[in-house]
Parts: C-alpha cells; sequence; structure tokens
C-alpha cells in the first residue's frame, strides 16, 4: 500500500478539529491534530509534513506565526498551507496569501470544501515542473501558455520567459540584471530598461495577480 499523505490540523476548537481530521482521514490522509501553536511546532519538528491546515486565532502563537515558520523551515517550506479562519475580511485574506499561504478558507465552511481544496493543493504540490497553479492563476510550461480563470492570456516570447522566472523563484528577490541575465541571457546587449518595459506589459495582461510582483 502506498504511504498516506501526512497532513497538520491546527485547530483550538476541538469540535472543529475533529470535524476536519475526520473528513480528511475518511478521505485517506494520514492527520496530526494540534491545538496550540508550540504543538504544532513540535509535529512539525518530528514529522514530515506534506499540507497544513491552520486556525489563525490560536493559544501561543497565532497560525500566521506558524506558517512564517513553515516558509523558514528547510524541511517543509515549500508544503501547502491553508488558513481557515473566522476572519474573513479582504485585508485578512491578503495578508494571509502575503504570509505565504496557498488557500483561505473563511468560517462556517464546509468539511467536503475544505476536503477538495486540499485534494486539489495535495495534487499540485505532486505534479511536474511543467506546470504551476496559484488559485486561478494557471501556467503551463511546456506549452508555453498562461491562463487566468479559465481564459488564455496572449504573452509575448520575452514575457513568459520572464514570467517563468518569476515562478521559478517566487518569493525571492531579483535584482534587475539577474532577470536580464536569465531571462534574456548573459550576451544580451539589451539593458535594465528592457526589464521596465516587459514588467510593465506582463502586470497589465496579469490583473488581478499583478499585486504578486512587488518591485
Amino acid at each position: 500500500m502506498p504511504e498516506k499523505t501526512s497532513i497538520l490540523v491546527v485547530e483550538d476548537d476541538k469540535d472543529i478539529l475533529y470535524l476536519i481530521a475526520y473528513h480528511l482521514e475518511k478521505e485517506g490522509y494520514k492527520v496530526f491534530r494540534a491545538t496550540s501553536g508550540n504543538e504544532a511546532l513540535s509535529i512539525l519538528s518530528d514529522e514530515q509534513i506534506e499540507l497544513a491546515v491552520l486556525d489563525i486565532m490560536l493559544p501561543e502563537m497565532p497560525g500566521t506565526d506558524i506558517c512564517r515558520h513553515i516558509r523558514k523551515s528547510e524541511r517543509h517550506q515549500t508544503i501547502p498551507v491553508i488558513f481557515v479562519s473566522a476572519r474573513g475580511e479582504l485585508s485578512d485574506r491578503l495578508l494571509g496569501f502575503e504570509i505565504g499561504a496557498d488557500d483561505y478558507l473563511v468560517k462556517p465552511f464546509s468539511p467536503f470544501e475544505l476536503v477538495a481544496r486540499v485534494r486539489t493543493l495535495i495534487k499540485r504540490s505532486k505534479g511536474t515542473n511543467d506546470y504551476y497553479c496559484y488559485r486561478g492563476f494557471e501556467v503551463f510550461f511546456d506549452r508555453h501558455l498562461l491562463k487566468i480563470e479559465g481564459q488564455a492570456i496572449h504573452l509575448s516570447p520575452r514575457e513568459f520567459k520572464v514570467l517563468q522566472v518569476l515562478v521559478e523563484i517566487k518569493q525571492k528577490t531579483l535584482s534587475r540584471d539577474v532577470l536580464l541575465a536569465k531571462a534574456w541571457g548573459l550576451d544580451s546587449r539589451s539593458s535594465a530598461r528592457s526589464v521596465d518595459v516587459v514588467m510593465t506589459r506582463l502586470r497589465e495582461k496579469i490583473k488581478p495577480y499583478d499585486i504578486c510582483l512587488k518591485t
């Protein structure tokens, strides 16, 4: 039998914790349960977790701090993270994504929807390097294709190459010169101004995901 995917669920409300764990285990996942931040960090230290479901308002430390810990961890920094929180304002959700969450579910929620989102993120995380997806933003590297909310977006070869570089080094900072070398080539005679021009065009084409490109 193949080894089960390990999921960490952190929730201080024991009824909600039981509900989430029950439905995930019914789906075939191995669930590690925690009711506090310190308990969660202990599990992350001892186990090879493959996805985390985090409540935000927790005793000892908020779920946002646990997410930051995951993103700094050599073992777990690439695992998908889902926030489950009663905080549903746009600013709360944007903060969650900026910290490093892959998805955000507002309470009250359907456990079936949570399971569906977990299934999707697990599938993406175990996928090939030819495909990248963030919410409704999909990049098919082998086909040189970008889709936003299911709609194909036309990119020039240079725009697509810049996008590919940015996706591959996500959450890291690149100077214009380094981006120029990676996307144009070391022998290119283009200047840093070329980077600015392409970035401007790229931002226009990938709205509303242009907020993910920070200068």
